[in-house]
């Protein structure tokens, strides 16, 4: 938390910027710049104390640079307060509605007046929208048929800004000698990828003295804080974490008993398998429970390496040596550096050339490694026809090749899906890559079958990523339970472009463990010599 404070609002204020100019139609230049330093600062591994951290990183000049001195000693810039006096910071809230992007935002604002979803839902409710002659037919389809959507949006938390919250309340009351311990429970616990609060577990002896601290420190709407003592303190943490449904099955059998030492004594004492807070979901983990037939669920210690990498070579913050280096202090034996290929300008993918000359470097710097792998690879881009932009006498040369879709999201099903088969079907292709496309709370998946996507993939060996960037967390939990029953394997990757990104490792573990995968499901548990046999086989 502490590193991302400050690196994290100067990245959110450069990125309202290129919304605000875009809304204003400046020159699209400018705009990527903002763009671009916003997921560079965003991404840096330690805490920006002086604009000399950021003016040398690529894409970084002395303008920005300026602006970033500026906001470390006012906490704000200067062009921005500009900027949200003209155009209210809540009009970028419109762009939370599907369709719906910075200039058609603005135009809404100058059209209505409106400043906040809120006040954009009530022109809606009132049917007032309509009034608006300067509003094209479709701007008021999209805003009638996705503001309530965008509402619901707005009020959830994804899972890493759950647990940021969690952290928080968690120092808040850390000092408190009446607090005798605070763990996280509900949905959250659970690892659910979206939640409207935040259920917290109190655990006192003194129940009166702590209700009255809450009433002053505690956001209700966002933190929902249970109280509990030692005598009930395991019985509660149970209760408060499943979903409705286990929990009832669980209490049904418990008759009323409350006083445990472990959630594990809860379970056994019922003859039952413990069963994970990942799993406790009432999808029939109780019925293998009681034969003792669940899975011996993955976790983070298992990850020997990761498959999705970039660095400066493409859009990355960090070179190829200092990823390496990041990657072992996680423990990992191994890594692949896959930047993006040529047709992504905006990501400054590679040529043909440029990836040769990558190569060359991996090879000068695999002496400083000690041992450490790095395979050579590439994310190649999916183009619409489903071909791939980098030629197979390229890929060929590679250790691991990952496709994926960046462009063209609105194909209709059997486009999308015919799309995706013919990449798949490329013999070079290992993984598919944020399979669905999906930006959790801001866009959609693609329209796909993705039962015959993974079907074709359990055939012919092609790995599904479980992306663990916070922001994606693609594939979920029910296509990849979809996937282990069509035999797919799976690569859990933090699609990292800086350091600070391999710690999301930890969100792609929960969501596999939310998936019911084991070690033996996941290529990146496996050490070097297997992971390379099951690459060579789709080579």
């Amino acid at each position: 938390m502490e590193l991302g404070d400050i690196n994290e609002k100067i990245a959110e204020i450069l990125s309202a910027i290129a919304d605000f100019l875009e809304m204003k139609g400046e020159n699209v230049y400018r705009i990527m710049a903002f763009r671009k330093a916003a997921r560079t600062i965003a991404g840096l591994p330690k805490r920006i104390e002086s604009k000399e951290d950021v003016i040398s990183l690529p894409g970084i000049g002395k303008v920005i640079g300026d602006m970033v001195e500026e906001i470390l000693k006012s906490g704000t810039a200067s062009l921005y307060e500009e900027l949200i006096h003209e155009i209210p910071e809540g009009v970028r809230e419109f762009q939370q509605i599907q369709g719906i992007g910075p200039k058609t935002a603005f135009s809404i604002y100058k059209a209505t007046g409106a400043s906040s979803l809120e006040e954009l839902y009530e022109l809606v409710t009132t049917d007032r929208l309509r009034e608006f002659d300067e509003l094209k037919n479709k701007t008021l389809e999209k805003v009638y048929s996705g503001i309530e959507k965008a509402l619901e949006k707005k009020r959830m938390l994804r899972l890493d800004q759950g647990f940021a919250v969690y952290l928080a309340v968690r120092d808040m009351f850390k000092p408190n000698p009446y607090v005798k311990d605070l763990v996280l429970v509900g949905g959250l616990r659970r690892g659910k990828e979206v939640n409207s609060d935040v259920d917290i577990l109190l655990l006192t002896e003194d129940k009166d003295k702590i209700t009255s601290l809450l009433d002053t420190k505690i956001d209700s709407y966002r933190v929902d804080i249970k109280i509990t003592t030692p005598e009930t303190f395991f019985y509660d943490m149970f209760l408060y974490t499943g979903s409705n449904s286990h929990t009832t099955r669980i209490l049904e059998l418990l008759e009323n008993r409350k006083r445990f030492n472990s959630e594990e004594e809860i379970y056994s004492s019922l003859g039952l398998q413990y069963i994970p807070p990942e799993i406790r979901e009432g999808i029939g983990e109780i019925e293998l429970a009681r034969g003792h037939r669940l899975p011996s669920l993955i976790s983070l210690n298992d990850l020997k390496g990761d498959l999705h990498i970039h660095s400066l070579w493409s859009d990355g913050t960090a070179n190829v040596l200092d990823m390496a280096l990041s990657c072992i202090k996680h423990g990992y034996r191994y890594m692949a550096i896959t930047d993006h290929s040529g047709s992504l300008k905006v990501a400054g993918g590679l040529s043909p050339e440029e990836i040769m000359e990558q190569h060359r470097e991996l090879e000068m710097i695999k002496d400083k490694l000690d041992g450490f792998t790095i395979l050579k690879g590439i994310e190649v881009d999916i183009l619409p026809d489903g071909s791939l932009d980098t030629p197979d006498d390229i890929l060929k040369e590679l250790d691991i090749v990952i496709a994926s879709i960046h462009t063209n999201f609105r194909m209709e099903e059997k486009e999308m899906t015919e799309r995706i088969v013919r990449a798949i079907s490329n013999p070079y292709v290992n993984i598919l890559a944020h399979p669905t496309g999906r930006i959790i709370l801001e866009r959609d998946p693609y329209k796909v079958d993705m039962e015959k996507i993974l079907k074709i993939a359990g055939e012919r060996g092609v790995i599904m990523e479980i992306n663990s960037s916070p922001e994606r967390l693609d594939l979920n939990e029910v296509l990849i339970r979809e996937g282990k029953r069509f035999g797919v394997k799976f690569a859990i990757n933090t699609d990292a472009h800086s350091p600070l990104h391999l710690d999301n490792s930890i969100y792609g573990v929960i969501t596999a463990r939310r998936g019911w995968l084991e070690p033996k499901d996941v290529i990146n548990t496996y050490n070097l010599d297997e992971l390379k046999e099951i690459l060579r086989r789709r080579g």
